[in-house]
């Protein structure tokens, strides 16, 4: 039962036309493996907010206000360890050392107000963001779920991934980066500073920054290596 729901959301997500529809179809398909909440967004770094990066939010109301409101992101052990982990988790697997702090500990507490006590997150590269992650979240103690049951979930939150990308690709240009962005990633790329750039182009120190902060913003990331990085895998640029 709970393999044919995971691949008949699967042959669904190609006709869902917004991210409601989405939301509520593996919403339903997730409750069969015991998980009645999520959220898919990006993973924020280096003081970025959480809000605008959100994809589906399927939170139980209220705790998204107040996770926001009180900037859990910088705390909580399964965003932070969201950012460094390439492969799917229960969120009882992340190091203790992210886990134990007070306000790790805080963040869980106030969680399990809102019915959230365990979960399994599926980290993943985006179109929009330099990461970006789908967890799930249950009131259950423990997820206990086989790897075959972990794979669905995984197999599901890519296809939900794609369905994502598929909307922001009707929303914006595949290409996101100006010819100029472009040039001044690509020498930042061979290890270039701002003023060799500057000198190299004939424009000014002030003007290489701007163009750098532009394509940050347009990548959805906060370092300009992390910029070079992401214009590389969407094929951008070619050093």
């Amino acid at each position: 039962m709970i393999g044919a729901a995971a691949f008949g959301f699967i042959e669904r997500c190609g006709s869902h036309r917004c991210s409601t529809d989405l939301l509520k179809d593996i919403l339903t398909s997730s409750r069969l493996l015991g998980f009645e909440h999520l959220i898919f967004s990006g993973v924020p770094v280096g003081g970025q907010k959480l809000a605008p990066m959100v994809e589906l939010m399927g939170w139980p109301q209220g705790w998204f206000e107040r996770y926001c409101e009180k900037e859990h992101s910088r705390s909580d052990a399964v965003c932070i360890y969201s950012a460094k982990s390439r492969f799917p988790f229960n969120w009882d697997e992340i190091p203790e050392c992210w886990t134990g702090t007070p306000e790790s500990k805080l963040v869980h507490d106030e969680a399990t107000e809102f019915g959230i006590r365990s979960g399994f997150a599926v980290p993943m590269h985006a179109f929009k963001h330099w990461q970006s992650v789908l967890s799930f979240a249950s009131g259950q103690l423990r997820c206990n779920m086989s790897e075959h049951e972990k794979s669905l979930l995984v197999t599901m939150a890519i296809y939900a991934g794609m369905s994502i990308e598929a909307f922001i690709y009707g929303e914006r240009e595949v290409d996101p980066l100006t010819e100029r962005q472009k040039e001044v990633l690509l020498w930042a790329a061979e290890g270039k500073s701002a003023w060799d750039v500057s000198v190299i182009l004939g424009i000014s120190e002030a003007t290489v920054r701007k163009h750098e902060k532009a394509a940050r913003e347009a990548l959805g990331v906060s370092t300009t290596i992390q910029a070079v990085v992401e214009a590389i895998r969407l094929r951008a640029i070619h050093p």
